[in-house]
């Protein structure tokens, strides 16, 4: 795991690397003539309901003309059911706990202190070794179109895209995009307001084709495409996520209800989320409007699709070209209590999965287990290319060329699924990281900060009673022995510390020191040291001791592969303006430790000054220049306010005077009357911003408050 130390390193690293546009690891092959284009694309939150062969046939003519002329696959299952990390899984065709990429955003305390997004992609090297290389050395030209990893995105090209159109973030209108094809080339920009994403995109997939066969070339294409839809749409963004033409379209759509929406009764699940209530009434309200607009958002892609099966048929490349369809995870819509994805249900899991191509049966189905990662080998086997040897994917391409064969036997007995992320749900924060194997009837799961669980699929598809307690302790000790198995190549324990989080946080005295630990043989027991940083004594539980002391922390789930940890005894007799140093270390069952301890330099504070930002008033907003500012609550007490600025797209944040890739606050006064506010000339780009008051005791607003906003370039006149 990539430590946030070293995080800002390997960064400059990967940069300096990606803009020398140094030379990938395999010489590329000659395609042969007859070589197969290959389109994958690649839906956002698409869940199987939606695009089933029924909702197909009522809803999406042109996606159901592709499906019936198609192989389904109804087995095909996500291993990290998360945006990034997701994608980072198609791309690698590696779990996450293989390649690293866990989260959405490191940065964010949501990710428990575990790596993720496009900076840690990069500095890993994944841009010189993913599914684009490999089909770049199969001798196709490579292009990207739309949504890359998640929102946070660094203004690079990566290393195996010819033509590269990046989408950012979760707007349907005034997208911010990110291209090596014009526009202005290597630049971000905004696109106006009147500009809809989807159909952006789709001009733009067509473009590139038309100039494919422009070039005349007998070089076949690999075409990733990636729309939004149907991802819901930022919440402040007054435009929605529905095509203008489309707005008034099926208007008294009602979301299909199933005995797991507003589940009933959650007292057999597990304990991680067992205190989770019924949606409350204006939550449960919404459920048909949000599914209305998921299925409009599609409709639009679905015209999307129509039209680039129109231009392939045009330039007589149907009949040699591959078409994937596919989804980064599913989507729960009050299923479960739940609302989105980064879970083990089935309904964030199991996505809906398409192919039509050369040999491909009209109005076939499989029903073998799958992974998504075994998507980009089987596009590469396709392509007659070549992946390397340390991945967890295999193709299934033998299912397309002989289906009859690939039935005789089980493709795989089980998919490791992995979470990392806690989420924030309508009942509050909870902590969703989990492990998981889905079989081909049944999924196990082992939730970090709970009690197991098991459905059989047969007798109860919808998930509703959690049959766990009732296995014999002979089966329990096999499904704990299996999932352990699959996660054995993270030989080593690794701890991280969710709170405090950062270097300079701030944590509260009735809080407690949290975090979580995974490794392959299964965690024992994980050990935290607090050292005062102004004499260097050591916290005992008790007193401060000159020599250093070990606390033990409560382990959620001692011997599984992934728990969560905490200690709640609080600390005394410091100074409230004392820095102290926290570190975190596990053991596995095998008495193994981290090779490389989470530490972390933090404040205690004992009272909260509080703070609020009047502008931007929401997130989200696109604005002008850079500006931001807000009130205190106590004016004659808070004396400053800790600001930290980062540029979303760099990675780099502000030290009140220039960039730097290291984590960094500064501070910044408050007038008389309370109020603040803070410019930086010039800046341009996607920013997160959060606040802390500080009064003049020194304690300091815990937590923080936060914007995140896009500062858009002035036109030149």
């Amino acid at each position: 795991m990539l430590t946030k130390q070293t995080l800002g390193i390997l960064y400059v690293i990967w940069l300096a690397l990606s803009m020398s546009h140094s030379a990938v690891a395999n010489e590329p092959i000659q395609s042969q003539e007859n070589s197969p284009n290959i389109i994958l694309i690649n839906l956002d939150d698409a869940d199987v309901s939606m695009l089933s062969p029924e909702s197909m046939a009522v809803h999406f003519p042109n996606l159901n003309r592709f499906a019936t002329k198609g192989l389904r696959f109804t087995n095909l299952h996500v291993t990290t059911p998360l945006c990034g990390p997701s994608r980072a899984a198609l791309f690698t065709a590696c779990y996450a706990h293989n390649n690293g990429i866990k989260t959405n955003d490191p940065f964010s305390s949501r990710s428990n202190g575990f790596a993720g997004g496009m900076v840690d992609y990069g500095a890993q090297g994944f841009h010189e070794n993913d599914v684009s290389v490999w089909m770049k050395n199969a001798g196709y030209r490579t292009m990207m179109i739309g949504k890359y990893l998640h929102g946070d995105t660094v203004d690079v090209v990566p290393e195996g895209w010819d033509d590269f159109y990046s989408s950012r973030g979760a707007n349907y209108f005034g997208t911010a995009r990110f291209t090596n094809q014009e526009k202005p080339e290597g630049k971000g920009y905004i696109e106006p307001k009147t500009t809809y994403r989807t159909t952006q995109e789709g001009t733009e997939t067509l473009d590139l084709i038309e100039r494919h066969v422009g070039r005349k070339s007998k070089q076949p294409f690999f075409l990733y495409l990636a729309p939004l839809a149907p991802h819901n749409h930022t919440p402040h963004d007054s435009l929605g996520m529905v095509e203008d033409r489309y707005k008034t379209h099926w208007a008294n759509m009602q979301m299909p209800l199933s005995p797991d929406v507003q589940e009933s009764d959650f007292s057999d699940k597990s304990t991680a989320i067992r205190e989770l209530a019924r949606l409350p009434e204006r939550q449960y309200d919404l459920l048909s409007p949000r599914h209305r607009d998921r299925m409009l958002s599609m409709k639009s892609v679905d015209d999307m699709f129509g039209e680039l099966i129109g231009t392939l048929e045009e330039h007589e490349l149907l009949d040699n070209t591959y078409i994937i369809l596919t989804s980064d995870n599913g989507f729960s819509n009050g299923h479960h209590r739940l609302i989105g994805k980064g879970d083990g249900f089935n309904r964030s899991t199991h996505v809906p999965t398409y192919i039509l191509g050369p040999g491909v049966i009209a109005g076939s189905s499989n029903d073998q287990l799958i992974a998504h990662i075994d998507l980009a080998p089987t596009v590469v086997e396709l392509a007659g290319g070549t992946v390397p040897p340390k991945i967890d994917g295999k193709s299934f391409a033998a299912s397309i060329r002989n289906p009859d064969t690939f039935a005789e036997q089980p493709f795989r007995d089980a998919v490791l699924i992995e979470n990392w992320e806690t989420r924030m749900l309508h009942s509050g924060e909870f902590n969703t990281a989990s492990t998981a194997l889905r079989f081909k009837d049944s999924v196990y799961v082992e939730w970090a900060n709970g009690s197991p669980e098991f459905y059989d699929l047969t007798a109860d598809p919808y998930q509703i009673e959690n049959q766990y307690d009732e296995l014999s302790e002979t089966r329990k000790l096999e499904l704990r022995k299996a999932l352990l198995e699959r996660r054995s190549q993270v030989v080593a324990p690794t701890t991280t510390l969710s709170h405090p989080f950062r270097m300079n946080d701030i944590h509260g005295t009735r809080e407690p020191f949290q975090g979580m630990a995974e490794s392959g043989s299964g965690i024992a027991s994980v050990y935290l040291t607090i050292r005062r940083l102004s004499d260097s004594k050591y916290w005992n539980g008790e007193n401060w001791q000159w020599h250093p002391a070990r606390l033990t922390t409560t382990v959620t789930n001692p011997g599984q592969s992934m728990t969560t940890w905490s200690y709640d005894t609080p600390l005394s007799n410091y100074p409230p303006d004392d820095l102290l140093e926290a570190s975190a270390v596990a053991y596995d069952v095998n008495g193994k430790s981290d090779q490389t301890p989470n530490w972390v330099v933090f404040r205690m504070d004992h009272t909260r000054p509080d703070s609020e930002i009047v502008g931007p008033e929401t997130d989200d907003l696109v604005i002008d220049s850079f500006g931001i500012k807000g009130t205190t609550e106590d004016e004659d007490a808070v004396d400053h306010v800790l600001l930290v600025i980062r540029n979303k797209a760099t990675g780099e944040f502000w030290t009140g005077s220039g960039w730097t890739d290291k984590w960094t606050c500064f501070e910044h006064p408050v007038r008389r009357s309370g109020r603040w506010n803070y410019r930086i000339p010039e800046a341009v780009g996607n920013f997160y911003v959060s606040v802390r008051a500080v009064d003049r005791s020194g304690n300091v607003q815990s937590p923080p408050v936060s914007r995140q906003f896009t500062v858009a370039p002035q036109e030149t006149p």
